[in-house]
């Protein structure tokens, strides 16, 4: 059997009806996500796959709306409808964004955020039900989100829902004994008769790297490693989420050397704007991934994947300049990681100084104070010497979230980088400071090189025979 479908994930629609002004005047705002344009990247998507003559199935893995606000469900609600009108086909989960987790708002007629009334998560959960769980065979008592139906014939994707185990309900989730338990009553069934299994969910079951390990902490599932290998185990190959808005594909190999891939994908209207289509041939064994770019009009002269990239990064890309020359503006961003504006504003010649620094910094500075580590000679780096070194710092953050780092083990950015990494971890090592402990586990070095070069699957377009 040959099994076509679509992942859509993080969708954060946000109203229109939320601006009592111009929307299209507002500044772009310094976000990841791009909700001045969500609800053309969603009806896109679905126009995608309306008009697809392989398939009208789409998995769509929660963060349906930006904040949960009446108006924004209501949309997405009256969208899912038309689509399956025409002969969409839907799996929806819900989640954090789509109930009061956040700060809910209105744009007033000056384009300044102005507090709404959310709607509460038991009244939200049950009116996606038609678009996903009514369509399953069975649901999970624990939890009034998670369904297993039959998508295609003889494909299953059981869609878990959020299962609210950890203290504050949201950080640190966590699969419950019972929950797995069900699904691998069903998987195991569904496995003898010959059916095929996905899953899916919206955190992702495994960090997609070592830096989300420390800037996403608490946003992984806790046992989410030991869950999937129990379902590489049970022959489930593909597990698919989102949340982290990061386009990568992770491989989990169980310890009886059976493999699960974590498919997770960016944000619709995020940084970068993808989704995914997916076939699985079931006789020849082989499952092959394919992204879309999500492309839309022009906005200020760029792309809507530069857009989105110049509204993530600007804020960051502001800190340098801000350190060295306006340390009040520096204190505003609180320094990009969430520094005290008063421990800024206390110490701005230090700020400044550091900024100077920072700024100064060329690759060719950094090549000489990792020399021994990188074996290059001045000769080797000549093109890049005066190349400030801040860029690529920039460089390596977008590539946290596009997936597929785009510097190769043998460019002189990446030799040099490591050495630098290395020498940091030779001075530090005679100092009282446990550095695997601040990043998790990792060496500085493990820490920053998937950052650098992807190493493990493509994380936009992927094949792969599996047993």
């Amino acid at each position: 059997m040959i099994y076509k479908f679509y992942h859509i994930t993080d969708v954060h629609y946000y109203s229109k009806k939320n601006f009592a002004c111009d929307y299209t005047k507002l500044p772009q705002p310094s976000t990841q996500i791009c909700i001045l344009k969500s609800e053309e990247a969603f009806k896109k998507a679905l126009s995608i796959i309306e008009n697809d003559p392989d398939t009208n199935t789409a998995i769509i893995t929660g963060d349906l709306t930006n904040h949960g606000d009446a108006n924004s469900h209501n949309e997405v609600r009256e969208l899912l409808g038309e689509f399956t009108a025409k002969g969409g086909d839907p799996y929806v989960v819900t989640d954090t964004h789509d109930y009061p987790y956040f700060d809910v708002y209105t744009i007033d007629e000056n384009g300044k955020k102005v507090p709404d009334t959310p709607m509460n998560r038991e009244d939200v959960v049950p009116t996606y039900y038609p678009f996903g769980r009514d369509k399953g065979f069975d649901k999970f008592d624990g939890d009034d989100t998670t369904y297993i139906a039959e998508i295609l014939p003889g494909l299953y994707y059981i869609a878990f829902g959020y299962d609210l185990t950890s203290a504050d309900g949201y950080n640190d989730p966590k699969f419950s004994d019972e929950l797995m338990d069900w699904a691998k009553k069903h998987i195991a069934e569904i496995r003898q008769k010959g059916g095929t299994v996905i899953c899916g969910t919206h955190w992702p079951i495994v960090s997609p790297s070592p830096a989300y390990s420390i800037v996403g902490k608490g946003n992984t599932f806790l046992n989410g490693e030991a869950f999937a290998k129990d379902l590489a185990d049970l022959g489930v190959r593909l597990f698919f989420s989102g949340h982290t808005h990061i386009q990568c594909i992770k491989k989990i190999t169980s310890d009886n050397g059976n493999e699960i891939y974590s498919v997770q994908t960016s944000s619709l209207p995020g940084f970068p704007p993808k989704m995914r289509k997916i076939t699985i041939d079931t006789d020849k064994k082989i499952f092959d991934i394919k992204t879309i770019d999500m492309e839309l009009d022009e906005l200020g002269g760029l792309s809507f994947a530069e857009y989105t990239r110049k509204g993530f990064l600007g804020i960051i890309e502001t800190i340098p300049y801000n350190m060295e020359h306006d340390v009040k503006a520096f204190a505003e961003t609180e320094g990009g990681v969430s520094l005290p504006k008063e421990l800024i504003l206390k110490h701005p010649k230090i700020v400044m100084f550091l900024g100077r620094k920072l700024n100064g910094l060329t690759y060719g500075k950094v090549a000489k104070f990792s020399r021994k580590y990188h074996n290059m000679t001045e000769k080797d780096y000549t093109d890049v010497k005066d190349k400030k070194f801040v860029a690529l710092l920039f460089d390596l953050v977008a590539n946290l979230y596009r997936g597929n780092a785009s510097y190769s083990p043998d460019s002189v950015e990446y030799k040099i980088t490591l050495g630098a990494m290395k020498k940091i971890e030779k001075l530090t090592s005679i100092l009282p400071i446990d550095i695997k402990k601040i990043l998790c586990g990792y060496s500085l070095s493990e820490f920053v090189e998937p950052l650098l070069c992807n190493e493990g699957p493509d994380d936009d377009n992927l094949s792969v025979n599996y047993n």
